[in-house]
């Protein structure tokens, strides 16, 4: 069962159309990726998606409701919940405070019952709670968005770019959490350049190229398939 589906999505800055219409699904329990070169709508579409960017046409449906009008709020009590590019982590707050950020809208027992999930998936925030934010490497700033985000208890947990900036050992990390994400029931859309670590993990995906999806299938096939190499994967 579809849990997010786009229909003929339009998003424009301006006069420039950077989502000319696209339509694609994410079933429950998949992680879905969405590939594709700068500039082609990728981001575009997770704020889009979240609320952060009004549509300009179109339809969202999630979960059999359509909530193109609704706010970034509503969407993430709904469980629609975004880890944006670039981590952005509140530098001179703790590790702690910044989690707590991320569950502003639940309960304090449904908080404290996130943080030992946050926290058993990442045992590093766990020791570095009263650490702030900014003293954090790079990949302990990423598990921290991410866990941020989880603390929302999203059903729909939106991922973009996580593996920017890391080494290779600490993306191949990340990637692991994402799929023992999955496992533990989320919903998970990825947009991630690097195509080949996300498609591994995927169940299928969509290419972007200049606001519109030119591909899509199993990941499988798109990381097998001789045009997706040659564009994405450097063979």
């Amino acid at each position: 069962m579809a849990l997010l589906k786009l229909e003929n999505l339009v998003s424009n800055y301006g006069s420039i159309k950077a989502l000319k219409g696209i339509s694609f699904e994410v079933n429950e329990g998949e992680i879905v990726t969405l590939i594709g070169a700068n500039g082609a709508g990728k981001s575009t579409t997770m704020n889009t998606i979240s609320g952060l960017k009004n549509l300009n046409g179109g339809k969202i449906i999630y979960d059999g409701q359509d909530i193109s009008k609704w706010d970034a709020r509503h969407k993430v009590k709904a469980g629609i919940v975004l880890s944006p590019e670039g981590r952005q982590v509140f530098p001179d707050f703790s590790v702690l405070d910044n989690l707590l950020m991320g569950g502003y809208l639940q309960t304090d027992s449904k908080n404290q019952e996130m943080l030992k999930t946050v926290y058993d998936l990442f045992p590093r925030l766990k020791e570095r709670e009263k650490q702030p934010a900014g003293t954090l490497s790079g990949g302990e700033q990423q598990m921290l968005a991410v866990g941020r985000a989880l603390m929302g208890q999203p059903r729909l947990l939106m991922l973009d770019e996580p593996s920017m900036g890391l080494a290779p050992l600490i993306v191949k990390e990340i990637f692991e959490l994402i799929k023992r994400i999955r496992d533990m029931g989320t919903t998970v859309l990825l947009v991630e350049q690097n195509a080949r670590v996300a498609l591994k993990i995927s169940d299928r995906a969509y290419v972007l190229e200049t606001g519109k999806i030119v591909l899509s299938g199993k990941a499988e096939e798109l990381l097998n398939s001789e045009e997706v190499q040659k564009a994405y994967l450097g063979i």
